[in-house]
């Protein structure tokens, strides 16, 4: 599977479960059939996380084929891992700016979906011989 792909789907499945568990255990002291019987938020989550990062994506690819052999893999992940954290901030804020001024739920969210992208770029291995199309 494409490296861009592992990294957006990783990021949009598993940041809901993360806001899910984070929100619904630790914050909201919520048990965890109660957590888990919101499926169909979480459901909605990934759809919407899929829909609104599109355009992130299409930039992250952007950039990782202008990348692909003029660094190594550790310098190529850096300033993807730089890019993939602000674009996740950018979104947010475009949504609603006011999260960056006042401490809400929604910082958290900006917190986990830019840290799990992060971790995804990490994590998958970055194949040089891979073709962008």
């Amino acid at each position: 599977m494409n490296y861009i792909i592992k990294v957006w789907l990783f990021t949009v499945i598993l940041s809901p479960l993360l806001i899910a568990l984070i929100l619904g255990a630790i914050i909201n002291d919520s048990s965890f059939n109660s957590i888990l019987s919101s499926y169909e938020i979480i459901f909605v989550m990934i759809i919407v996380g899929l829909l609104s990062s599109m355009p992130a994506m299409i930039i992250f690819w952007i950039i990782k084929s202008s990348l692909k052999s003029k660094f190594s893999n550790s310098k190529e992940k850096i300033i993807l891992s730089l890019y993939s954290f602000l674009s996740v901030w950018i979104t947010f804020y475009i949504v609603d700016n006011g999260f960056i001024t006042r401490w809400s739920e929604q910082t958290i969210w900006v917190l986990i979906y830019s840290l799990t992208i992060v971790l995804g770029v990490w994590i998958f291995e970055l194949n040089k011989k891979e073709i962008t199309e």
